[in-house]
């Protein structure tokens, strides 16, 4: 019901209503052209080819066989998709931007960046390993040959219209193709072909605009094209778009060689290069999902797809599973009839109950008609879920993240009807919105963390609303309405999540506690997000005709990739506290162009209208365990404070925090200490016996959050200062 549910949504979101696009992102070659190369040849069996790629950028791409590997040529974002294409995460490496085409060596991934370099990069630990020097010819393009170099391996780089060469893993040339016998002038991605008879061979992909877009075969030894072309135009890519990297890799299509690449901002596609030739016995195990969270104690039916790979009809089969790798529950599946490539839907016979937590679930096929599996790679698929209690249950408050921007004329009328939808279902729901830097000069409220989390999601058009991390809506905000609205509020959350916000008017400064307890286990992947939001602003009108702009982004805390606050155990409580101070004064920035620096200055337009956002999400599949807006505290006296000159650090503290006085007034201070809700901690009679007092309060015995000194003398004056218990 839900993949229903969303294709609705997408289906709204693209017929409905309309938005504008950021500016392009393709990197063309600047040797255009006029030739349109021929398709010679007869027979090129699409695979498949996946549109609605992040677009923001996206160009150079790679396959392990698993994934796929999606990089910005304009950023230093690196793009994680399975093999339908679907994004199951994004990161980027330390020391790594703007990769263009990349190449795997079943270890480890290598790439360059228009540059003398080439990287060695690790995308499970994201991490850069080493780099290597390409000292003839820049790396826009690379390919990898495992036998060169004596088995050692080397790649075949190149930028546009250069030479080709082979590159050692020392960075030594080892050979030269010229750029006058291969005559390709904007190659972007290259592939190295072992498999083709009479090869090897070199696939290059150009990226002009100029010219149709084709991958042609080059002849290593001679170093010259074959005459064999594939033009993409007109058949996976339209007039104009340009390729990006180009790969081979084995099973994405099981039993397949596949020659893949990408039109830059548009798809991920892949041709059969040249079939394996199939096995007698190979199942492999085709699909198998399971939701992300199930109820514990409740049957869980264990039940996907497979396909018959081998030549032999199979008549019998076992079907096993297991719960994070313990004992296998076995069934032995007979009086089926499976000719080459038939595929088969599965129920195990026995279904799983699962107790509380998080759990690995693998599903294998093996002995087809008795036999060993002669391809035992594509027997087994995985899946992770998370049991909880019904009993644990806590109401959802649904995220909303809106982009938008005050340039954008469709995006009046999105935050109007955003607006509307809110209006109507007061209490429900959660609110950030990331002003944007496009159309034209973009909304002067635009900042870097927002243009992160843009880039987070993958965004290209504005308006856009992600509910939920985009599990619930993605889409268009004009497309928005109460239906989806209270589908999400209805459903429950497993996490209690509370904030209080603490404002410093005078001093410009803002103390954020927020406060976690997990009735569900949480993944190593649950990041903490905060967001300093204005409710209503006016100072950033634009083009579009708005003139109130509300839940506007001011400082994200303490940046904008959160903290990392996963694994959690179920049945646990932590907290998480921020200070930050908006530095300088208020500036209304001339465009987007021209952005808040945050170090020197501001764009607060009243602190009392200022509320936290709060949100524990998943990084890798962008889903929102729970949000929550802060309580607000505001009204600390500034006078008295100016009057007593107090001194309250550090801040945050642990073990102790020190009060410092200069002698401002005759007689005693009192001094109390409380908690954010008011419960009192201390109280304390400082009686001035100098020109100075000091008092060393002990907050060992304190909970982590926030607290306040509030000192009052004997005229009446008070002040109120906050801290953090860390």
């Amino acid at each position: 019901m839900k993949k229903v549910f969303s294709l609705f949504v997408l289906f709204i979101s693209i017929t409905v209503v309309y938005a504008q696009s950021s500016k392009p992102f393709t990197d063309a070659s600047p040797n255009g052209g006029s030739g349109f190369g021929s398709d010679s040849k007869a027979a090129w069996d699409l695979q498949f080819n996946h549109t609605g790629i992040p677009s923001a950028g996206s160009a150079g791409v790679v396959s392990d066989g698993d994934h796929f590997y999606l990089a910005q040529w304009n950023g230093s974002m690196i793009w994680k998709l399975d093999t339908l294409g679907v994004l199951v995460d994004s990161f980027s490496i330390s020391g790594v931007t703007g990769l263009r085409d990349m190449v795997y060596d079943g270890t480890y991934f290598y790439g360059g960046a228009a540059g003398s370099t080439i990287f060695e990069m690790d995308f499970s630990s994201q991490t850069l390993v080493s780099t290597i020097n390409s000292p003839a010819v820049d790396v826009r393009h690379i390919s990898y040959d495992a036998s060169a170099d004596g088995g050692n391996g080397a790649f075949w780089v190149g930028d546009w219209s250069t030479d080709f060469s082979l590159v050692s893993r020392n960075g030594v040339v080892l050979q030269t193709i010229s750029s006058s016998s291969h005559d390709q002038s904007s190659t972007y991605g290259s592939a190295y072909d072992t498999i083709t008879p009479g090869g090897p061979y070199i696939w290059t992909i150009n990226a002009s605009s100029g010219e149709d877009c084709k991958i042609t075969q080059i002849d290593v030894n001679s170093g010259t094209p074959t005459g064999l072309v594939k033009v993409l135009t007109n058949h996976i890519a339209a007039p104009g778009q340009i390729g990006g990297g180009l790969f081979i890799a084995q099973d994405i299509v099981p039993g397949t060689i596949t020659l893949g690449g990408a039109i830059q901002n548009v798809a991920i596609f892949g041709y059969d290069l040249a079939s394996i030739a199939p096995k007698d016995y190979d199942l492999a195990m085709h699909s198998f999902e399971l939701p992300p969270m199930i109820p514990e104690g409740q049957g869980v039916d264990i039940e996907g797809e497979l396909i018959n790979m081998g030549t032999q009809t199979i008549t019998s089969f076992d079907l096993s599973y297991s719960i994070n790798n313990g004992t296998p529950v076995t069934e032995s599946i007979t009086g089926v009839s499976l000719d080459m490539y038939d595929n088969y839907s599965f129920t195990h016979s026995t279904p799983w109950v699962p107790d509380d937590g998080a759990h690995t679930v693998k599903v294998w096929v093996s002995a087809p008609n008795g036999n060993m599996d002669e391809n035992p790679g594509n027997d087994t698929l995985e899946a992770s879920t998370v049991a909880f209690d019904p009993a644990s249950a806590v109401q959802r408050w649904p995220l909303h993240e809106g982009f938008t921007s005050s340039t954008c004329g469709p995006c009046a009328a999105g935050n109007a009807n955003l607006k509307s939808v809110f209006d109507n279902n007061p209490n429900k729901w959660v609110c950030v919105k990331y002003q944007m830097s496009w159309p034209g000069s973009g909304d002067p409220y635009y900042t870097d963390e927002g243009g992160a989390r843009r880039t987070f999601y993958g965004i290209t058009s504005v308006p856009n609303l992600q509910v939920q991390g985009g599990h619930t809506f993605a889409g268009n905000s004009g497309s928005y309405n109460a239906t989806y609205l209270n589908q999400t509020y209805d459903d429950p959350a497993f996490v209690d999540l509370g904030a209080d916000l603490i404002i410093d008017e005078g001093k410009q400064e803002v103390y954020l506690g927020a406060y976690i307890q997990n009735n569900m286990a949480l993944p190593p992947a649950t990041r903490l997000y905060a967001a300093i939001v204005e409710k209503e602003t006016t100072q950033n009108v634009g083009t579009n005709g708005e003139t109130l702009f509300d839940w506007v982004m001011k400082k994200m805390l303490p940046a904008a990739h959160g903290t990392i606050v996963g694994p959690l155990p179920q049945g646990s409580s932590t907290s998480e506290h921020f200070a930050y101070k908006f530095n300088g004064s208020y500036r209304l920035p001339n465009s987007a162009n021209d952005p808040i620096n945050h170090s020197i200055e501001h764009s607060v337009e009243d602190f009392q209208n200022l509320v936290a956002v709060v949100w524990l999400q998943n990084t890798q599949t962008k889903e929102v365990y729970q949000s929550v807006y802060s309580s607000v505290k505001t009204g600390v006296t500034r006078e008295s404070a100016e009057a007593l000159k107090v001194k309250v650090y550090p801040n945050p503290a642990s073990q102790y925090v020190q009060v410092n006085l200069e002698k401002q007034v005759v007689g005693t201070v009192k001094m109390t200490l409380f908690s954010a809700d008011g419960r009192t901690s201390m109280v304390n009679n400082m009686a001035f016996a100098g020109d100075s007092q000091e008092e060393i309060l002990d907050i060992s015995d304190l909970a982590p959050g926030i607290y306040f000194v509030r000192l009052e003398t004997e005229q009446g004056n008070t002040f109120t200062q906050p801290f953090m218990v860390k």
